[in-house]
């Protein structure tokens, strides 16, 4: 291999896993100072409060090969084993000692056969110790060449250096799956000790084994996952509980730890994987098949209706060219004047009210109705989850007028934090919203849940969208864009503080009713009836109101929604 080649590889190693060469962790835990590198104990770190009673932990790179190190010295200790047996053993077991611990004194040869790990050397005494080296002239079973010295492992099998090399060099390229190489002589279960790796390997493949090595401890470990931000995040988390509980990253990203999607109050976790599926699979495609074409009587091909005429020919290209109806699928020739013309059909209408409608044309109109829902509430879903990146996007713009309002009207900075915090709850308000119609969609239609439940989300909505036209519109129009006052005058001060108190009451409330969406649903992800008088003391505004919209009209909303366009 030559040095371009090792070039490549090595590029391709660290913008796979973007980690810095000062960053490897040592597996040799002889003679080394696991405590360097370690952050100033008297650096003071202030993490907001939420982070602070977080029962999880969130670790970099470093602090994942520290606690790794940790849990092999424990297993080193504990077992009487070499580092590289713990780590298989470890691995194997999913990094949980106390389960190890327990299969371990039950049966410790069954453990270790499991794990691919040589016997104790009680059991073992024929075997040659990891490492070494046969005397006399042997044969290399993969290469079928004589050597004076042949490199064995424990369990006796041995190859010359370059068919180790070149056996262990295409199991680092085949990725993650490297750290369960095992021996490569058929029906042996024996595992490639890790430092085979470090003797054998370059160094560009060295280090993509030490990365590998490192990220085992999350990838085969069940209670520590990677962020799943989908912009990308190196940090990993550590959590004890197996319940739907709301991670908040190191990056800010917050996510569902059952799932490992964005986190979805109140929508379950089936729910959401029912709506990505929905999403993301060919079913809306036949939905819209068969709510807008329907099937030639003749030849049966799906024909869509892109004229005002009801006068149809089946394509000879792709279909028979038959003539027919498209209301009443009749052939053509049977209409004129008498059946209502080109536009009306009297006997589809006939039909209507008789309630004969061919089979074909009750699925195509449930088809329709089934369409037109989805597209009504993935539209809103879709709408949310723009505002809400929008966020990302105005927090840039939130730090630039803060600025402006400490350097030219003189502000203090604490003075201006409400905008950062008022923000921060669109975010959320947006994120509960986008999910709300996840929820929504999946609500028995015609029930006091559903009715209850839009009212809630309706007032989270109008609350979310006031606070946030006030930090978009009101800030820009009536602090940092009026000449008419000038700047640090009494009159701006007084302005600014009526707008601070507005903005400030209009995140606290608009706080409460976000609780309130997501308490209010009950343990099995449905309302609870005992929670139906909740809306009422929310705020003056929510006492005053009527009863909910729903309640009102036995049409869906998306079928208001439609009429309402129409009108």
């Amino acid at each position: 291999m030559n040095e371009s080649d090792n070039e490549s590889i090595a590029g391709e190693s660290a913008s796979e896993f973007g980690y810095d060469e000062n960053e490897d962790i040592d597996l040799d835990p002889v003679g080394s100072d696991h405590d360097e590198g370690y952050q100033d104990d008297d650096e003071m770190v202030i993490e907001p409060p939420e982070v602070r009673r977080a029962p999880y932990t969130i670790m970099n790179r470093q602090e994942l090969g520290e606690r790794q190190m940790r849990c092999l010295k424990d297993a080193m200790e504990l077992l009487d084993v070499t580092l590289e047996e713990s780590f298989m053993l470890l691995r194997e077991n999913g990094w949980d000692l106390g389960k190890l611990q327990e299969a371990w004194f039950e049966c410790e040869d069954k453990v270790r056969r499991a794990c691919g790990v040589a016997q104790g050397s009680s059991s073992s005494s024929s075997c040659p110790p990891p490492g070494a080296n046969t005397n006399g002239q042997s044969t290399c079973p993969v290469c079928m060449t004589v050597f004076d010295q042949l490199f064995m492992i424990e369990c006796g099998h041995g190859l010359c250096q370059d068919c180790w090399t070149g056996y262990l060099t295409s199991k680092v390229d085949d990725g993650k799956s490297v750290i369960q190489t095992g021996c490569p002589m058929p029906k042996c279960g024996r595992a490639v000790p890790p430092d085979l790796f470090a003797r054998f390997c370059d160094e560009d493949r060295q280090k993509k084994y030490r990365e590998w090595y490192v990220r085992s401890y999350v990838d085969d470990n069940p209670i520590v996952k990677w962020c799943p931000n989908p912009g990308g995040c190196e940090l990993a988390c550590e959590y004890q509980g197996v319940d739907a509980y709301e991670i908040r990253c190191g990056c800010s990203f917050l996510s569902c730890w059952a799932c490992g999607e964005e986190a979805h109050s109140p929508a379950s976790c089936k729910t959401v994987h029912q709506w990505n599926i929905k999403n993301s699979a060919e079913s809306e495609n036949i939905s819209w098949i068969r709510a807008n074409t329907k099937k030639c009587p003749k030849c049966h091909k799906p024909i869509e209706k892109n004229q005002g005429c009801n006068h149809m020919v089946c394509s000879k290209a792709g279909g028979c060219g038959h003539e027919f109806c498209w209301l009443c699928l009749g052939e053509w020739h049977l209409h004129n004047t008498a059946t209502g013309g080109y536009y009306q059909c009297n006997i589809y209408d006939k039909q209507t009210k008789e309630g004969t409608h061919a089979e074909d044309e009750k699925v195509r109109i449930k088809a329709k109705h089934s369409l037109d829902k989805y597209m009504f509430f993935f539209e809103r879903f879709m709408n949310h989850d723009k505002a809400m990146k929008l966020t990302v996007k105005q927090e840039v713009e939130i730090e630039r007028n803060v600025q402006t309002l400490h350097d030219r009207h003189g502000f203090e900075i604490i003075e201006l934090q409400f905008l950062y915090e008022a923000l921060h709850q669109v975010r959320q308000n947006r994120r509960v919203l986008k999910w709300s119609y996840v929820y929504g969609y999946y609500i028995e239609e015609n029930g006091a849940e559903k009715n209850l439940f839009e009212f809630l989300q309706k007032n989270l909505e109008e609350m979310t969208d006031a606070l946030h036209e006030k930090l978009e519109k009101d800030l820009e129009n009536q602090i940092l864009n009026d000449d008419s006052v000038p700047p640090q005058s009494p009159e701006l001060h007084k302005k600014f503080m009526d707008f601070r108190s507005k903005v400030s009451n209009y995140t606290l409330v608009s706080n409460n009713h976000l609780n309130q969406v997501i308490t209010d649903i009950g343990a099995q992800g449905g309302l609870t009836m005992g929670n139906a008088q909740a809306p009422a003391a929310s705020s003056a505004k929510t006492q005053n109101a009527p009863a909910p919209a729903a309640a009102k009209s036995a049409a869906p909303p998306w079928h208001r929604s439609v009429a309402n366009r129409k009108g």
